[in-house]
């Protein structure tokens, strides 16, 4: 881990991170998820620039959200492209796509398309990517790879900065303050009084198949694969934690949950509410809001929610205010017109969501673009405000932060995967286990 820290710099926000992230790549890459105008702005930026930052400055780098700097279809291609970039440069020599697969946990993942990656697999070939593109870069530059990785995987990224280190490359992981911090949170810490209420759910799993990624099919890409769930049913208290490593299948078990994937069997949870839809805020918040203004968001919304919206964003950002340690976050809004900051936005998100008074509300990587501190505030204020309206939440998390702190927990493995011929993968099992505290 020393070799990690010795390359961390720490911003206290998301805001200020990715600024100083994107001066450190030389504006290389215009912010495609921030919607056409600031991409243009970015671009323009980019080419103006070209006097100063030409190709010849190489930067090996992983963004905040990793899919956005592989550009291509597979990870086999990826892996291609790299060593052919690399065995074209004179200064090295491209391995075989296996063999750097397979260095990296990935050699049944190859003919996959990436759009179908768990996160976890996602930063997994972005680390194989700039580790082979060691031999022609002049600098290397990681956003925040611990919202992505768990504590089994750290060993990868230590591989990539012993690689960059023997060959005397500077190396720099732009971090938020405190998410490398693998202290727990204590089930007595001051969490807010709607953390001990717990309310129950009943999630229940039922002869239950997917296809991964089906609409694949039409563009002539390989079968998608198949994927069975074990038949489960528990009743639970919240919030509840689902645990699991990299690529087990938690994020895919919270798109099931929520109605987000087309599945044949049934997946349910019936809450204090019934059985009603379960809402999910994704990991990555920013695909999901394009930044868009409050009232943009709060309008798109719609329904006989839409009017408890500002009333719930209120309550949870009082709550956030009141329980920040570090003292800075102090949100207010939502204000008119503005562009909201990416806390603002995770409340909003969530404030849309328990309007409708869900069947339960789940958290996928909360911590994602938060420093410690501001995670904490963050989750601690929306259990308390879903407790009070008798939704329960699920979290999803790699940080260990919360394991003494949560209500219950299930544990999410894959196991019996098939592999054909070429590597593809063609089926695989989710099992769902519950997990008493030690």
């Amino acid at each position: 881990m020393d070799l990690i820290a010795d390359t961390i710099q720490a911003f206290p926000t998301f805001e200020v991170r990715e600024a100083a992230f994107l001066r450190a790549i030389s504006a290389l890459l215009p912010r495609s998820h921030a919607g056409p105008r600031i991409f243009w702005q970015d671009f323009s930026r980019t080419l103006g620039a070209m006097d100063t930052h030409h190709v010849a400055d190489h930067v090996a780098y992983i963004t905040a959200n990793p899919r956005d700097c592989l550009a291509f279809s597979t990870p086999r291609q990826v892996l291609l492209a790299a060593g052919m970039q690399v065995g074209a440069s004179g200064r090295g020599r491209g391995d075989r796509p296996e063999s750097i697969a397979r260095q990296f946990g990935l050699e049944n993942n190859l003919a996959q398309p990436i759009r179908t990656l768990s996160g976890g697999e996602t930063v997994k070939l972005a680390l194989a990517k700039v580790n082979t593109r060691a031999a022609t870069a002049d600098r290397l530059a990681m956003a925040s790879p611990f919202c992505w990785l768990d504590r089994d995987n750290l060993g990868l990224l230590e591989k990539v900065l012993q690689t960059y280190r023997e060959r005397e490359i500077p190396t720099r992981l732009y971090t938020l303050e405190g998410e490398d911090d693998t202290r727990l949170i204590s089930g007595d810490a001051d969490l807010g009084d709607g953390w001990s209420t717990s309310p129950l759910f009943h999630l229940a799993i039922d002869k239950l198949t997917l296809t991964l990624g089906s609409t694949l099919a039409a563009f002539n890409m390989p079968p998608p694969p198949e994927v069975r769930v074990n038949d489960f049913e528990a009743r639970l208290p919240s919030p509840c934690l689902w645990i699991g490593g990299n690529g087990q299948g938690k994020s895919l078990m919270a798109r099931v949950i929520s109605g987000a994937m087309a599945i044949r069997g049934k997946a349910r949870i019936i809450g204090p509410n019934g059985s009603k839809i379960t809402r999910l805020i994704f990991q990555d918040v920013i695909s999901q809001t394009l930044l868009r203004s409050f009232n943009t968001i709060r309008s798109r919304s719609g329904g006989r929610g839409a009017g408890r919206v500002p009333g719930i964003y209120r309550q949870i950002v009082g709550l956030i205010n009141r329980m920040d340690r570090s003292g800075r976050l102090r949100l207010s809004g939502p204000e008119t017109g503005t562009v909201p900051t990416l806390l603002e936005t995770k409340v909003i998100l969530v404030a849309v969501r328990l309007a409708l008074s869900p069947g339960a509300l789940i958290l996928d990587e909360p911590d994602w673009g938060l420093s410690r501190s501001a995670s904490i505030a963050f989750v601690a204020a929306v259990v308390n405000v879903s407790h009070g309206l008798d939704v329960p939440v699920i979290l999803i998390t790699h940080k260990p932060w919360w394991d003494a702190a949560v209500k219950s927990r299930v544990r999410i493995m894959k196991s019996g995967l098939e592999v054909d011929g070429t590597g593809r993968v063609k089926s695989f099992e989710i099992r769902l286990e519950t997990v008493s505290h030690a």
